[in-house]
């Protein structure tokens, strides 16, 4: 009965999934003597076995090309971001020197232990107390070498600088694990520290750093995302679920659900209270019907008795190959991330720049009406001033009339720079931007977008606080050129990258140009 549930658990398992078998050790790349991050060289896991199907996925010097290629046409879109204060964080452009696994969770998890196993040899302490509050990476080497956080985030080639921005907190609390002949020799892995409540009655657990952004920049530049639960504590973390909802929202496509140790479990009732605990405390959080697949696996433990029997531990260790497989594809997965990502960089920053424009325009709409009015009061009270001289009328008409002129413009003026401060913080008003949104997207407001709603979402905060800081006077403007070029980028080169990466299939151009 125990193994019939856990194979109900294991959520639309899908077809084909490769275990995890020796050729994963086997074909891995190895590094070389010479220690050099920026290596681009990844290899096709399957490469070792001989009699398997020829490989679709890109050779490495289509990868090289796509990834320098995305790197290239990012770097371009910055200036123009800088320029707009858009919503893009520094050094955005920057990779990872080698494709990257995060793993966060609960504490006792066992983040660690998988750490460990995917490694093939002890790189992390695990334990059942949190044993450690640093967010380790661990990378392959020449030789074992560990580094302190300073050391980590200055090292130009790992492409962790941007972490500086949490702090001097975080980045003592960071560290560097290089190891040798580990199983895995061609990405990275971050390990995290143990989510737990505070013992106090606070909303936030103070780590004297920003727990929840240093997760989402990771989870940002990961390939592969991993999400612990263990059946002591199925969801019931309360920083685990805001993490879930503020740092890792809109990664689905990255982002894998485990709940370990389900080896653990004795009784039926135990594992379907567990997982029913973790399915409800997980849809207070993701806001759809479906909930996405978990993962109900365990790690091999030596030296005790399974509680569960055969039937349900070769299901537990199937699906565990389910997800170690999808680690290894981590560097399969760095292509299609950074297509996505620059794509995603791309659509933010011309929606940006779109209702900048349009904001600009409303407002040099409104400067110009003002100066039009103080010019028609200057021009009549010239004019009227002219008509008096030469009419050779009394001083005292003339006098008057250029006081009133005077005062006049000036009066207008003081009016329409208090008018104008109204205009500017009506403009950068929530309702106002909305508005301005849906002018500027019309079309895909009519069709209920919904890719255009969630980027507007992501955007609106930001820009308002950037439409705020600079004052629309001093908005730089947007261009006709600088909007072609981000609707470049969207439908002509991204689409490019898209099938240089993908593989080969009788539906694609790229296989219909070599076939003619």
């Amino acid at each position: 009965p125990m193994s019939s549930m856990l194979r109900v658990a294991s959520i639309s398992r899908s077809r084909g999934s490769i275990g995890w078998h020796g050729r994963y050790r086997n074909s891995l790349w190895r590094t070389s003597s010479s220690w050099n991050w920026n290596d681009s060289r990844i290899v096709d896991d399957r490469s070792a076995t001989s009699d398997a199907a020829p490989s679709t996925a890109p050779d490495a010097a289509i990868q090289k090309q796509v990834l320098d290629t995305c790197a290239n046409l990012h770097s371009s879109i910055m200036p123009l971001n800088e320029k707009l204060r858009g919503p893009l964080a520094k050094n955005s452009d920057q990779n990872t020197a080698l494709p990257l696994v995060f793993l966060v969770g609960n504490h006792s998890s066992g983040k660690s232990s998988f750490v460990n196993f995917i490694m093939g040899r002890n790189v992390q302490t695990a334990g059942v107390a949190p044993t450690d509050d640093n967010f380790t990476v661990i990378a392959p080497g020449p030789e074992d070498i560990d580094q302190d956080g300073p050391a980590l985030i200055g090292d130009p080639d790992m492409g962790f600088g941007a972490l500086r921005q949490f702090g001097p907190t975080l980045i003592h609390h960071t560290q560097l694990k290089v190891r040798k002949d580990v199983a895995s020799s061609n990405f990275m892995l971050v390990d995290s520290p143990g989510m737990i409540d505070s013992p106090v009655s606070s909303q936030e657990m103070d780590r004297g750093y920003d727990f929840k952004g240093v997760v989402k920049y990771f989870a940002d530049r990961a390939d592969v995302v991993l999400l612990f639960f263990d059946p002591d504590k199925p969801g019931t973390t309360g920083e685990t679920l805001s993490v879930l909802l503020h740092s890792l929202g809109g990664m689905d496509h990255k982002l894998l659900i485990v709940l370990n140790k389900a080896d653990q479990f004795k009784k039926i009732h135990d594992f379907a209270r567990a997982y029913g605990s973790l399915c409800w405390n997980l849809s207070k959080v993701i806001p759809r019907k479906d909930l996405p697949r978990i993962y109900t696996m365990c790690l091999p433990v030596k030296e005790s008795s399974p509680a569960i029997d055969n039937n349900g531990l070769a299901d537990l260790h199937q699906t565990r190959n389910d997800v170690v497989a999808e680690v290894m594809k981590a560097p399969k997965r760095r292509i299609d991330n950074v297509i996505t990502h620059l794509n995603d960089s791309v659509h933010l920053l011309l929606m940006h720049a779109k209702i900048v424009q349009e904001t600009n325009r409303l407002y040099s709409a409104r400067v110009w009406e003002c100066r039009m009015q103080e010019g028609g009061c200057l021009v009549t009270g010239m004019g009227l001033t002219a008509l008096g001289v030469y009419t050779s009328l009394p001083v005292e008409f003339t006098g008057g009339v250029i006081a009133a002129t005077v005062l006049g413009v000036g009066g207008l003026s003081w009016f329409n720079r208090t008018k104008m401060a109204a205009v500017e913080r009506q403009l950068v008003s929530a309702e106002e931007l909305s508005a301005s949104f849906q002018r500027t997207h019309a079309r895909e407001v009519s069709e209920a977008d919904e890719f255009t709603a969630s980027l507007w979402q992501r955007i609106r905060d930001p820009l308002r606080m950037s439409l705020q800081s600079l004052g629309l006077a001093n908005t730089p403007t947007v261009s006709q050129a600088d909007l072609n070029q981000l609707h470049d980028i969207l439908e002509k080169e991204i689409p490019a990258l898209r099938r240089l990466a993908s593989p080969s299939h009788f539906g694609s151009k790229q296989r219909d140009t070599e076939c003619s």
